[in-house]
């Protein structure tokens, strides 16, 4: 009796079912336990990028800081105020208002009097002192100039100064070196943090490489098998990379936590005061420094693996 051969129909859908269930169990649970298994010599890696990551989410944010201030100051500092004569005739200060206001570096113009001067001091630190010192009104009334941009206020301040309607002892408050000065402080201290989360990114780097490095001779016998077998690449180098990973999202994780435990405890304590000082870190602005920390520990962790695979694996 001749032998029946039946043929078992798999269906398409089932077989990718089975295939990318095996990819993920050998990828993401074997990377997994190798990875919980060589804890030892994978914690100075996942401590020394926590650290990385958590001073680059703290200087990230106070570098955002910063240039909020900067936007700020920078504001302040091209507003430009014309002081003018006590004895100076409306009709020219009318004059040169109506010139400025045509001037195509300016933004706005506006006339404070006297009075609204005197107002204004009254809420400055130290200035009601100097207000009550005398009987008189010490304070000039001024044009107040805003630029539109802080480069033009010196042209403004040399166009104006020897009016004949302008305080010749006090002509504006244009001050050549203040913004200067406030660039160069905000430089020296961006180049400071950078350098120094240069250093902590280099120690975080070499560790995780040393780890992966001795996470591959110790599974030589298990990687020459695979490549004598016709394994392909991806498959013999995919979990070190994903044992990166693990690396670098844990450290993300934990400093993305403590990040935004830090700097939503300083909001909380600091309420007003803190949006004066730190302009413009909010929660949500918190909530997005933690989340890019997690993703550059991802990063991190798998393009240091990625590295070392690449001078290491075929030597």
């Amino acid at each position: 009796m001749a032998g029946v051969v039946v043929k078992g129909r798999f269906p398409r859908r089932r077989l990718i079912q089975v295939v990318a269930a095996n990819l993920v169990r050998y990828l993401f649970q074997g990377a997994a336990r190798n990875w919980a298994r060589n804890i030892g010599s994978t914690a100075p890696a996942l401590i020394s990028m926590t650290l990385l990551l958590l001073m680059s989410g703290l200087i990230g944010l106070t570098g955002f800081t910063l240039h909020n201030l900067e936007q700020i100051e920078a504001s302040q500092a091209s507003l430009l105020h014309i002081y003018l004569r006590d004895d100076a005739a409306q009709e020219d200060v009318a004059a040169l208002w109506k010139r400025l206001a045509a001037d195509p570096r300016v933004a706005g113009v506006v006339y404070v009097s006297k009075d609204d001067a005197l107002s204004r001091a009254k809420s400055i630190p130290g200035l009601p002192e100097l207000a009550g010192s005398t009987e008189s009104n010490p304070f000039p009334a001024s044009l107040d100039v805003q630029a539109k941009s802080i480069d033009d206020v010196a042209g403004i301040d040399a166009l104006v100064r020897d009016e004949s309607v302008v305080d010749p002892v006090q002509p504006t408050s244009y001050d050549r070196g203040a913004y200067q000065r406030l660039q160069a402080v905000l430089f020296g201290i961006a180049v400071a943090g950078l350098a120094f989360l240069g250093l902590l990114g280099f120690v975080a780097i070499t560790v995780t490489m040393n780890s992966i490095k001795a996470a591959i001779h110790a599974r030589r016998d298990e990687i020459t098998i695979m490549q004598l077998v016709g394994a392909p690449r991806w498959m013999v180098r995919g979990p070190f990379v994903i044992e990166g990973a693990i690396t670098g999202a844990l450290a993300g994780t934990v400093a993305g936590l403590i990040t935004f435990a830090l700097a939503s405890a300083a909001i909380a304590l600091g309420s007003g005061s803190f949006t004066q000082f730190a302009p413009g870190v909010t929660a949500a602005v918190v909530a997005v420094a933690a989340g890019i920390v997690l993703l550059t520990g991802l990063s991190l962790g798998s393009g240091s693996s990625l590295m070392t695979l690449r001078r290491h694996m075929e030597s």
